[in-house]
This record gives C-alpha cells, sequence and structure tokens, in this order.
C-alpha cells in the first residue's frame, strides 16, 4: 500500500497519505452526492451549489475516516506504541501501528478510541442538522454526516477482527485467558465469519437487483475476512519469532566479490556456483578489502545481456547506505520490518567499518522452518 500512495501532510508526527485506490470511492462518492443524493433531497438547487456541498461533504466524510484512525494512533502514541502513518484507501483508513499492545487494558483502550471519536463526530454534526434550520444546504449533509459517522462507529463496533470491536473482543479474551494467541484466533475466527456473512448478503442483494450495494458488500466481506486471516498469520509469525535475534540468523560466512569482476564474471563464478541471491562487494583484498555494498541478481538482471562482459561489478553496485545497517542486537521482527519500510531484500551488519555479515528475508524463512521442524 505504502508504494503506491501520495503524501499529504503530517499530523502530531504522523504521516497522512492517500492510496491510489482512494481516488476510485471518491469518485464513488461524488457521483452519488452529486447526481443522485443531493438532487434528490434538494429539489431546485442549481448545479453550482450542488457541486459545492457534494466536494465539502466528501471531504467531511473522509476527514471523519481519517479522524477515527487518528484516535486509535493518538492513543497508541500516548502508550509509547510508534505510529508511522495512517493512510485512506478504498474501504476507509487504515492506521500503521508498529506492534502489538503490551497488555489487554491497553489493547482495549486503543480499540475502542475509533469508535467514541466517530459517536463524538455524529454528536457535532447532529448538532448542526438540529440548529440549521430550514438552512438545506447546511441541513442536509450535516444530517448525512451524522447518520455515517454512527454507522461508521457501529459497524466498527461488530466482534470480528480486525475490526474495532474484534479487538474489544480481543482483549477481553486475552484478558481472561492470559493468552494473546488464543484470542486472537478466536477473534480473528469471528472476523472470517462475518467477512463471509457480509458477502452472502451482497450476494443476495446482486440476485435481487441491488448490484452496487451488492458488489460493495461483496468487496467489504472480502477485505474484512481476508483481513482476519492476514491478522491471525501475523500474530503466528511474531510469535514464532519472538526472542531471535539478528546475530542468530545472519550469514557471517561471506562470499566477497570483487569489484573489478565483470557481471559475466561474477554471473559464472559466483551466482552459478555458489546459488546465492546477492552478494557483497569489496575494493581491494585480504584485511585490507573495503566494504562497498551489495550487489543483487536483479541488480544485474537491469543489464542488458550483450553488456554483461563489458561492464564492471563497481561500476554499478550501489554504496551501502544507513538504512542497509542494522545492529547485531536486533530483534529479527524489527529486521524485518525495516527491510519491508525501505523495500530491501537485505540488511547488513557492520562493525565499524568492517561488515560481518548480511541477513535476507529467505534466511529468516529458512531459519524459522528449520527451526519449527526441529521443534
Amino acid at each position: 500500500m505504502f508504494k503506491s500512495s501520495i503524501k499529504l501532510f503530517t499530523l502530531f508526527g504522523i504521516e497522512i497519505r492517500l492510496d491510489y485506490s482512494w481516488f476510485i470511492i471518491f469518485a464513488l462518492f461524488a457521483y452519488y452526492f452529486g447526481f443522485s443524493y443531493f438532487p434528490s433531497v434538494l429539489p431546485g438547487t442549481n448545479a453550482g451549489a450542488i457541486a459545492l456541498i457534494t466536494i465539502i461533504t466528501v471531504i467531511l466524510f473522509f476527514a471523519s475516516v481519517l479522524v477515527h484512525e487518528m484516535s486509535h494512533s493518538l492513543v497508541a502514541k500516548s502508550k509509547g506504541t510508534p505510529v508511522e502513518r495512517i493512510t485512506l484507501f478504498l474501504f476507509g483508513g487504515m492506521a500503521q501501528i508498529e506492534r502489538e499492545p503490551d497488555t489487554p487494558a491497553s489493547e482495549f483502550t486503543m480499540a475502542i478510541a475509533g469508535p467514541l471519536a466517530s459517536f463524538a463526530l455524529a454528536i457535532i454534526f447532529g448538532i448542526i442538522w438540529f440548529v440549521s434550520g430550514s438552512f438545506d444546504l447546511i441541513r442536509e449533509p450535516a444530517r448525512y454526516l451524522t447518520i455515517i459517522n454512527i454507522v461508521l462507529g457501529v459497524f466498527n463496533l461488530l466482534p470480528g477482527f480486525p475490526l474495532d470491536g474484534g479487538r474489544v473482543l480481543r482483549s477481553i479474551i486475552w484478558r481472561v485467558t492470559g493468552n494473546l494467541q488464543r484470542a486472537t484466533f478466536i477473534a480473528s475466527t469471528v472476523g472470517r465469519v462475518l467477512g463471509f456473512m457480509i458477502i452472502a448478503v451482497g450476494i443476495v442483494f446482486l440476485f435481487t437487483g441491488n448490484f452496487l450495494n451488492g458488489i460493495w458488500l461483496a468487496f467489504i466481506g472480502w477485505f474484512l475476512q481476508s483481513s482476519a486471516q492476514t491478522g491471525y498469520r501475523q500474530l503466528i509469525f511474531e510469535t514464532s519469532v519472538k526472542g531471535i535475534k539478528v546475530r542468530d540468523v545472519m550469514n557471517d560466512d561471506l562470499v566477497l566479490v570483487d569489484k573489478d569482476l565483470t557481471l559475466q564474471e561474477i554471473i559464472d563464478e559466483y551466482f552459478m556456483r555458489y546459488r546465492f541471491g546477492r552478494f557483497p562487494v569489496v575494493d581491494g583484498k585480504g584485511k585490507n578489502a573495503r566494504f562497498i555494498g551489495i550487489i543483487s541478481l536483479h541488480d544485474i538482471k537491469t543489464v542488458k545481456r550483450e553488456m554483461w562482459p563489458h561492464t564492471r561489478v563497481g561500476d554499478m553496485v550501489e554504496p551501502v547506505t544507513g538504512k542497509e545497517i542494522v545492529d547485531m542486537s536486533m530483534e529479527i521482527s524489527d529486521a524485518i520490518k525495516k527491510m519491508g519500510k525501505a523495500g530491501l531484500g537485505h540488511l547488513v551488519i557492520m562493525s565499524g567499518d568492517t561488515l560481518k555479515g548480511i541477513i535476507t528475508k529467505s534466511d529468516v524463512m529458512r531459519f524459522i522452518q528449520i527451526r519449527s521442524e526441529l521443534h
């Protein structure tokens, strides 16, 4: 999602982004308000006024979604949990909270903050609706925003993970059982069941002539059940790697490549021989060798094959940067997140200017697989 999004601004230290899929739902809402809803509830209103209140209403709707997600994020930050960004996308918004809450109480507080924020907005828009009297251009948008925030709050309170209600359910089960994994399994199972039920309702709508609502419900149901399954798998993964450090997984038996080799030579003598996906590149030999960076098979494939015999490794390898370097005491789960955020296939472990080892996602997967089989 992050790679296909646009940064808007930063609020309270949290980056706010728009996923490209957001423009689809924006267009659908604008069409609905501009050509259906407002013309029907405000007959006789000129096109310019309809266009203006349509734009304002759609913006306020997504601002409501942002407030909902921001409430989760601010509570998380107040409890010491980092939040890097909030992304608005096709199905609403998503706050990227860096890790799971430490206690059931923290989970409950973070989860309930979103629906409470939506209900608070519903009260604010409800007051505007009430005091606007006969001024229809304000009353009708306020009425809709009141209703939609109530719907947003109630829907998110459904007891299926990863919805807020599912997180509340998880926090309660976690508190009772003392087992986060079991609580997540139960809450995510409920989430998957809810997802399939919503899909079923969408299919019924499709066969009864309500095509658009049917498609929309089916997509929401699919997203909910898919997210529930992914959330549980993510927890299982994080549990399985808990306590594992970079030093436990890193490859310190390094095969170094001289920067003066040609791409053809590195293909023939290294990639085909050792079957690794990437190699450290050095300048010099022995103790005087200076580490430059990492070259991967993907890097070489960006060069035309006929140029391989004439292109040297040193001409194309990128110098190592700070975003690639990690400490060997780092938790492996944090290292994987770092790779994901930076779009890297590897990380390097340094001691001063000396390369101590490298780590890749495939290294981690092999380590976990072997560890699981042994246990």
